[in-house]
């Protein structure tokens, strides 16, 4: 299992909203009928929907300044093994989901009001997804570049070609194209893999996003925090 942390940044500054991120969480949503659909999920509800999560996230960051982040991002990546021990898997990420929250909220080691922090005392929000494409990073993507980049100036060529400001013949350019998209080292059913490409097998993985301020939205709870028990 796999798990990072990060407060969300918009270049140097910090998201003064999670609505951007959130719809960027609903993409697997896109297209599908209700009963197909993840919603978020947290400690009481397996059915909350995206507005609320905003509004939840973005009404609890009473007094903190715009150099702060106002929430935090989790992603939990299981292992190939650990997914194909899931007996059913949303269900079962769900259920690792909560038992984690409760060791995130642990690992504070702090007290309100005299008692021990608990998972009632942080506010959170969790979706599970089941793709993941390929990022402009990947190894295999940065591979292939050579090819998406004559790739790109041929098609370039053909496109002044057929506007009349070039000369050439389009066919052989385009046999060139077939070529180098069928001799490109990292192919996935037979196509080149690009970025933004899914990637192959089970790829469920979960992101949760936490408010910085607790439930009460009174005191800060921020996991980049240097107290130390």
């Amino acid at each position: 299992m796999y798990i990072t942390i990060t407060p969300q940044k918009l270049g140097t500054n910090f998201s003064q909203s999670s609505a951007d991120f959130v719809d960027y969480l609903e993409k697997e949503n896109q297209d599908l009928e209700p009963q197909d659909m993840e919603p978020f999920f947290n400690q009481y509800s397996d059915q909350i929907p995206a507005e609320e999560v905003i509004q939840e996230i973005d009404g609890n960051t009473a007094k903190l300044k715009k150099v702060e982040p106002k929430f935090y991002s989790i992603t939990v990546s299981p292992s190939k093994y650990e997914l194909t021990r899931l007996q059913n898997s949303s269900q079962d990420l769900k259920k690792y989901t909560r038992e984690l929250m409760k060791d995130y909220v642990a690992s504070f080691n702090r007290e309100i009001n005299g008692r021990p922090l608990s998972i009632h005392d942080i506010k959170y929000y969790a979706k599970i997804e089941h793709q993941r494409s390929f990022k402009g990073t990947d190894l295999k993507v940065k591979e292939n570049q050579p090819y998406a980049t004559k790739i790109l100036a041929l098609k370039n060529e053909i496109r002044r070609i057929s506007q009349g400001s070039d000369h050439g013949t389009i066919k052989q350019l385009q046999q060139q194209i077939k070529k180098l998209e069928q001799t490109a080292p990292h192919q996935l059913n037979g196509k080149r893999i690009v970025q933004g490409m899914n990637k192959p097998g089970n790829q469920s993985h979960i992101h949760i996003v936490v408010s910085r301020k607790d439930a009460s939205n009174t005191f800060s709870l921020s996991p980049g925090s240097k107290h130390k028990a």
